[in-house]
């Protein structure tokens, strides 16, 4: 009797155990449930439009991230056998009187009339040539960039030939970062960049876009040439900081050229000068020394192709590449200042014109156009 009595005590605990877990798990099911539909809530209110949408991936990925995932996949065009149109060797010597004559000839045509010889110019210009491979590809990424640079600086009524500058700065590559922190195709630090009206936030960094900060490039030249009056110690102020340059032109009162105040400049800023000169001349004679431009560019369309649309609520540069059948790499080629998969609203897209069609359908994405 003892004994009996004794199991249906043990059947009683187990059989309770048994309720009280199964009563635990179905809590634990029923959380789970009550959180997924909270998650699945939160993400899908701001894109109540979006139907049958890929994953939006909108963790913080960096804008660095995805332009190397973009140049990456465009290597084998880029980085073929077949880097020009003319397969003999680079010509990476220039005779001294031939250079003479021909920087002579720039700087003629010249606004700025700085594109002047020196033995420190002639290194420099020779170290350019024999990069020819790099050459090529700057040449193929000016064709995008120079036309929508040379309109700024005539609108600001600069020199055209500043364009180079952007070479110097940022190889042309509209997100680099350096070292001090200062970025973007001109390469604005974020204090210059504020001051020049470059909203810069943990979703975007207007520093990358290529037509903003040319647009604070051309008002932040005109500004220093209107403090300093010489181009070559205005270029050097862009290197080194309008500050640097006011101490040494104090200090040294009598002697108002670059080329005897070198000694005093930071070495960066002593090649700063030779550098846009070189770059000058070589941007104008690749073709004497056989450098040519690759056959393809990153960029599928011209900057006057494009036209930027108002978002109306933040949303994924995926699901518009999904939507409007462009290439999600191209999307992120024009526009670089996301440093993250997600337009936040109240912003804006560049997008290719010939999408505009697709937009009747799906202007409920957009506000009016704004060219």
């Amino acid at each position: 009797m003892l004994i009996s009595t004794f199991f249906s005590k043990i059947l009683e605990t187990n059989q309770t155990h048994q309720i009280m877990e199964t009563t635990k798990i179905r809590n634990i099911m029923f959380f789970v449930f009550i959180l997924k539909s909270l998650v699945v809530q939160s993400i899908s209110k701001p894109f109540l439009e979006q139907k049958n949408v890929i994953n939006l991936d909108l963790n913080n990925i960096h804008a660095e991230k995805l332009w190397n995932k973009t140049l990456v996949g465009k290597k084998k065009s880029l980085s073929g056998k077949k880097y020009s149109k003319n397969k003999n060797t680079a010509i990476i010597n220039v005779n001294t009187e031939e250079l003479k004559r021909r920087l002579n000839f720039l700087n003629q045509k010249s606004q700025i009339k700085i594109l002047k010889y020196n033995s420190i110019v002639h290194a420099s210009i020779e170290s350019y040539l024999r990069m020819n491979k790099y050459i090529g590809k700057i040449i193929s990424l000016s064709d995008f960039f120079f036309p929508m640079f040379e309109e700024k600086l005539e609108n600001y009524h600069l020199p055209k030939e500043l364009k180079y500058l952007a070479i110097i700065e940022s190889n042309l590559n509209p997100i680099v970062t350096s070292k001090a922190g200062a970025k973007g195709i001109w390469q604005f630090m974020p204090e210059t960049g504020k001051i020049y009206n470059l909203d810069i936030n943990h979703l975007y960094d207007e520093r990358n876009d290529p037509i903003k900060s040319t647009e604070a490039a051309c008002r932040y030249l005109k500004f220093l040439y209107k403090k300093i009056g010489n181009w070559e110690f205005v270029l050097a102020a862009y290197n080194a900081g309008p500050g640097t340059v006011e101490k040494i032109l104090q200090r040294s009162k009598n002697r108002k050229n670059f080329w005897e105040l070198l000694e005093f400049f930071p070495k960066e800023t002593q090649n700063y000068i030779p550098k846009f000169i070189a770059i000058n001349y070589v941007m104008n004679y690749y073709k004497e020394h056989n450098i040519y431009k690759h056959y393809f560019s990153p960029y599928k369309y011209k900057i006057k192709e494009t036209i930027l649309i108002p978002i109306k609520q933040k949303i994924s540069l995926k699901f518009y590449a999904l939507n409007l059948n462009i290439s999600y790499q191209d999307l992120i080629l024009l526009n670089p200042k996301y440093l993250v998969d997600l337009i936040p609203s109240g912003n804006k897209l560049r997008l290719p014109k010939n999408k505009i069609f697709l937009f009747k359908s799906k202007n409920k994405f957009f506000l009016k156009k704004n060219t």
